[in-house]
């Protein structure tokens, strides 16, 4: 179940934390005015501090989408240019985050079978079929395994805030404590700024 608006604010108000951003995030417009959102209220507080997190593997797939859509105008250097800008980190995969990724994934399908089963339902999911499609005879063992395992074995392993639009019926994410809307996330944030803002003004 993902943090309330209320939750996350909380969570904001009371603790440093980590947040780290799925693909279907980081992919949004309004992804870079959030970051930017952060690094207002990480100046105006010296604590709690909030550090912003990007997955490789989640990287990695929008530099690919970005490459594609933009051909020979595709800059790189101003991509690394705004990471740095913004105080993104790219959070590597680890070792450890691995044999955790593994661990948690043995939990939860015991079987190759049932890891072949769960692998055919994400992948009738993406295209818009039911669980019983007749037709995908398949067993799911040939289907990849999505990003977002390693994704939620990082965020999990980090003890980090999961920022996803996931939503699916079958969502990788279900394992992580603390996931969070873009949008609940957004309102805190408007929130906690707008305080900080108003009490600067008080004080000044």
């Amino acid at each position: 179940m993902p943090l309330l608006t209320a939750e996350i604010y909380e969570l904001l108000q009371t603790k440093n934390l980590m947040l780290v951003f799925d693909t279907n995030v980081i992919t949004q417009r309004g992804f870079m005015p959030l970051c930017q959102q952060v690094q207002r209220i990480n100046l105006i507080r010296t604590k709690p501090q909030i550090k912003l997190y990007v997955p490789a593997v989640a990287h990695a797939e929008h530099l690919f989408h970005l490459a594609q859509q933009y051909g020979d105008s595709y800059n790189l250097e101003f991509i690394r240019e705004n990471l740095v800008i913004h105080e993104i980190e790219i959070l590597n995969f680890t070792q450890q985050e691995a044999e955790y990724c593994a661990k948690l994934l043995q939990q939860k399908y015991n079987t190759p079978s049932e890891w072949q089963a769960a692998k055919k339902r994400r992948c009738l999911e993406c295209v818009g079929l039911p669980d019983d499609y007749s037709l995908a005879a398949g067993t799911g063992g040939q289907c990849g395994a999505p990003n977002d395992w390693l994704i939620m074995a990082q965020a999990q392993h980090g003890n980090m805030i999961l920022v996803t639009e996931d939503k699916g019926k079958h969502q990788e994410f279900s394992l992580v404590l603390n996931v969070a809307r873009y949008n609940n996330l957004k309102e805190s944030l408007n929130r906690i700024l707008t305080e900080l803002t108003n009490l600067h003004q008080t004080n000044v």
